[in-house]
């Protein structure tokens, strides 16, 4: 069965910390994927902080850490993503409230420049709303995953492509699921032979299995065809961050499913803890 074997189970260099995002990201250019810390309050620096330790470590060495470009906000998604496609994750903003444009409007710092430099500053086709999740895909389209407030009554996939700047859709689509919130909605971190990136959900409230559950819509059906409907290893917890990573870097497999431990963890430190596929 899937995601039953744990291949990471560690303490990390972090101290336990509730002040921004925590997520998965190649920052150094390794092929690997590095603990990202994105601290976006109580900064040192009074401006938006990146902090990220190696995976070639077992997360106990840091390998950045640096204020950015960025004044301290809070009216959006901040995440990593390779924009530039330099190979190093550079700092995205998908700002979605209190906007100049009074679109939602996507800012880029890249890696290059240490996180110091604007790559990009735009508005966007897609109007403020936050009714769901926003984030990047790995070929850098913007995707809007629809949570609430569907006009299809299910869970809605809308992509507006990197090539356009933006500005136009290339995706605007009902899935299989079927609207609910007891969980974390995310793209599988790679994209197979399509334009698009498959919808996981990972659901960690009111399971039928008692366990944490992968679920999974496949892009090359246009989100009608299920990938994966399995318990996990893991046991139902909602003490960090859950996503999908591809921790052993092989393309051709599944994502790993990635638990990020910032509160109650064992060691006193930030904790990573990962299924297989």
């Amino acid at each position: 069965m899937a995601y039953q074997k744990r291949i990471v189970a560690t303490g990390t260099a972090f101290n336990i910390e509730n002040n921004g995002v925590w997520t998965f990201a190649d920052v150094d250019g390794s092929g690997t994927q590095d603990l990202v810390y994105i601290k976006t309050r109580n900064t040192g620096t009074n401006k938006i902080e990146v902090h990220a330790v190696s995976r070639e470590s077992g997360f106990q060495k840091f390998i950045i850490q640096t204020g950015t470009v960025f004044d301290i906000e809070d009216n959006g998604t901040w995440l990593m993503q390779d924009y530039t496609g330099d190979g190093k994750a550079d700092l995205v903003y998908i700002k979605t409230r209190n906007t100049g444009t009074g679109k939602t409007e996507v800012h880029v710092a890249d890696a290059a420049s240490r996180y110091q430099r604007f790559v990009l500053q735009t508005g966007t086709v897609f109007d403020n709303e936050d009714n769901g999740v926003w984030t990047m895909s790995a070929k850098g389209d913007l995707v809007y995953i629809k949570t609430r407030n569907t006009g299809t009554g299910k869970i809605e996939y809308h992509v507006a492509s990197k090539e356009s700047r933006y500005q136009s859709f290339t995706k605007q689509v009902g899935t299989d699921f079927a609207v609910e919130d007891n969980g974390t909605w995310c793209l599988a971190p790679r994209i197979g032979s399509g334009q698009f990136a498959d919808l996981y959900y990972i659901k960690i409230r009111n399971t039928g299995t008692n366990m944490v559950e992968a679920h999974a819509v496949s892009a090359q059906s246009e989100f009608k065809a299920r990938l994966i409907d399995a318990g996990t290893g893991f046991n139902l917890e909602d003490n960090g961050t859950w996503l999908m990573t591809n921790h052993l870097g092989d393309p051709q497999r599944a994502p790993d499913l990635t638990y990020i431990k910032t509160r109650a963890t064992g060691t006193n430190k930030i904790e990573v803890h990962i299924n297989e596929a």
